[in-house]
């Protein structure tokens, strides 16, 4: 137990007197919170223009309520058609009267498909989303469950897992990498028990340093970024300590078997990319072919991030599932771990 204090003590000295990497893992988590989460969520407050000289759809009061667009009334068609040609709107609603029935046409510039369904979904948000007023055509949307929240609040679950793999394997990584090679641990690690009490130091270690960057970073982010952080805390801290962990065991096999800091980082960087993608935190898993389901299901981010967005959304989630999961990886990458330290020992 001396010898985990040690380590610990040491370490938390280091993350102390070297406020840089501290900052520079805040300033990351902040960004893929705020700027990533932004990206996938879509724009808000969309420029959008309106030209219905009669005020007959009153369509701006009824788009108000979703904050998706800022709607500019146009009294000049041709007026409209040049501001979207120059970037003033992203498109603009034009209302046509007809004794039998009036139209809405909505024009675009038509060279952007993204931004082209971002204004059709924000539009039918917009106009049959909850708290919308009434229209005249037959529109409707229905869903089995009734839960409000928005894409932003959909998405940032998700990251939070992914920042979970991030710091705790580059924090992991670089730590244990640098001073292995250092050879810092030597007295520790030929000590009896050294070998166990170094593992069981350094992943406690990482994991609470990981932790407490990725809830600074959400307390920070969540006021201007507008996404919930659930009614849960004590979810969000327990799944955070576990997921943090459970990487960090990961990325101390994966330390401990690429040995080198340049192979390591290129390895976890490619790896992280792939698992962002096949997890379920941007396509969702439904979407996905059969043989990605059946990977993703196998993957430890894809549980992170379910257990993550129950607690974050106050949806259904398989918590005891997800523990579960996590906790055999975890075991897994420790005793992965120590086998490949003690084959190596005796080169200290």
């Amino acid at each position: 137990m001396e010898q985990v204090i040690a380590i610990m003590r040491k370490d938390l000295r280091q993350w102390i007197r070297r406020p840089a990497y501290l900052i520079a893992s805040l300033i990351m988590a902040i960004l893929i919170v705020a700027v990533v989460g932004d990206t996938f969520s879509g724009a808000r407050h969309i420029p959008f223009g309106l030209y219905d000289p009669g005020n007959v759809s009153d369509l701006k009061k009824k788009l108000a309520p979703s904050e998706r667009f800022n709607v500019i009334e146009y009294t000049d068609l041709d007026l409209a058609r040049r501001d979207l040609v120059k970037g003033k709107i992203v498109a603009f609603a034009r209302v046509d009267e007809d004794p039998l029935e009036d139209t809405i046409e909505i024009v675009t510039e038509g060279h952007n498909p993204l931004v082209d369904d971002q204004i059709s979904m924000g539009l039918l948000r917009g106009l049959t989303g909850p708290g919308s007023q009434n229209i005249e055509t037959a529109i409707k949307t229905s869903s089995l469950a009734n839960f409000q929240y928005e894409l932003r609040d959909f998405i940032t679950p998700g990251l939070a897992a992914y920042l979970c793999y991030v710091l705790a394997s580059m924090n992991l990584g670089f730590s244990w990498i640098y001073e292995w090679m250092e050879k810092t641990y030597r007295q520790i690690i030929l000590a009896p028990h050294g070998l166990r009490s170094a593992i069981i130091a350094k992943t406690v270690t990482v994991t609470l340093q990981a932790s407490a960057v990725l809830w600074l970073a959400l307390t920070l982010t969540a006021p201007f970024a507008h996404f919930t952080l659930g009614t849960n805390p004590l979810g969000l801290i327990c799944f955070t300590l576990l997921s943090v962990f459970c990487f960090a065991s990961i990325g101390l096999s994966f330390a401990c078997w690429l040995r080198t800091i340049r192979v390591y980082t290129m390895t976890v960087s490619i790896l992280g990319v792939a698992l962002m993608f096949i997890s379920g935190i941007i396509v969702p898993l439904e979407a996905m072919p059969a043989w990605e389901q059946s990977i993703a299901r196998c993957m430890p981010l894809y549980y992170a991030a379910d257990a993550f967005k129950g607690v974050f959304l106050d949806t259904p989630a398989h918590y005891w599932q997800d523990a579960f999961v996590l906790s055999a990886w975890s075991v897994s990458g420790l005793l992965m771990a120590a086998y490949l330290l003690s084959k190596r020992q005796a080169a200290l």
